[in-house]
């Protein structure tokens, strides 16, 4: 009687190895951020999220709570990377260029609010503001409160034309620049003569 070979039993498939928290936020984050920059928001989903970011798409819910959640924190590191570099930016040049990147995120805060997502702009571009405060204070010489109002202003305003002027036909970057070298001007007068 032949004996009987022993059957091979098939290699069980690869199991991801395990990661932190943090690094699986960081990943879904990341993901999220590149696929809302290819396709319209509404068409990202949260398995495509996991499938790019090589994460189980079900922590989406359990770390962020959900989809939009997701993005709010896409939105808010976007924001504090904006924020971070706005004390590198030279003297003389504008603290805020409205690149593509920042339009996606005010776009994105957009979106979400016309979701029914509770979006609390105030509270995400808060770091952005605070940046900018300080950078008016320090290189334009405006008194605390000045500089906050004027802050506040330059935010708003670039937001608007981020967020519209491509509909307009305006060159967004183009008008920032001529936008930002009118309330320089501005800021300047206010410097020289606070109580004006």
């Amino acid at each position: 009687m032949p004996s009987k070979k022993p059957v091979e039993k098939a290699a069980a498939p690869k199991r991801r190895s395990p990661i932190s928290r943090a690094e699986g936020e960081r990943r879904l984050i990341a993901a999220a951020k590149q696929l809302i920059q290819e396709k319209p928001f509404s068409e990202v989903g949260v398995r495509e999220i996991g499938l790019l970011a090589d994460v189980n798409h079900g922590f989406v819910h359990t770390w962020f709570g959900g989809k939009n959640e997701l993005l709010r924190a896409v939105a808010m590191q976007q924001v504090l990377e904006i924020a971070t570099n706005v004390p590198e930016v030279q003297p003389g040049t504008p603290a805020l260029v409205l690149t593509p990147d920042i339009a996606s995120v005010i776009r994105l805060l957009v979106w979400l609010d016309l979701e029914g997502f509770d979006v609390d702009v105030k509270s995400i571009i808060t770091p952005i503001i605070d940046a900018m405060t300080a950078r008016f204070i320090d290189i334009e010489k405006l008194q605390p409160s000045d500089a906050q109002e004027m802050a506040i202003q330059a935010v708003y305003l670039g937001s608007g034309m981020a967020t519209i002027g491509h509909m307009a036909g305006v060159a967004v970057e183009q008008s920032g620049r001529d936008m930002y070298l009118f309330m320089r001007h501005i800021y300047r007068l206010l410097a020289e003569h606070p109580q004006a």
